[in-house]
């Protein structure tokens, strides 16, 4: 690759440099993924998925509040882990894909607090390959 190693940008999802992406594929909430160097004129597109699950959301924040409103100890706090489990599903959790020229799809998986780090990633990702010499 070329010479100039310090990166345009740089965050948990990957680094951006002049020719390349190191992307963490394969990321997920229990796992660091595999860092994948791509090169930027290999890379076709890129974008941010919100992944949620509405119906399950649902059935806990149910589920949640009935053990919540039913007045025992415990089950008060286990209505309060599920319902913390139910906003969860309902937020929803960002994911980037990067796909390349030969059309293999590249999937990092965040939490729901690093959404504006996902968005970061993918914005400089866009800017790098449109601003090509």
């Amino acid at each position: 690759m070329a010479a100039d190693s310090t990166p345009m940008f740089e965050n948990e999802f990957g680094a951006v440099y002049a020719d390349r992406i190191a992307f963490y594929a394969k990321k997920s909430w229990f796992g660091g993924g595999v860092l994948e160097e791509l090169p930027i004129r290999h890379v076709t597109s890129v974008r941010l998925e919100t992944s949620r699950n509405v119906f399950g959301g649902v059935v806990l924040a149910l589920v949640g509040l009935g053990l919540f409103s039913s007045g025992s100890g415990g089950a008060v706090l286990f209505g309060l882990a599920v319902l913390a489990l139910a906003l969860l599903l309902l937020i929803g959790w960002p994911a980037v894909t990067i796909n390349t020229a030969g059309n293999d799809l590249r999937r990092s998986t965040g939490g729901v607090w690093q959404k504006a780090n996902a968005e970061a990633f993918v914005a400089a990702v866009r800017k790098a390959l449109f601003d090509k010499p």
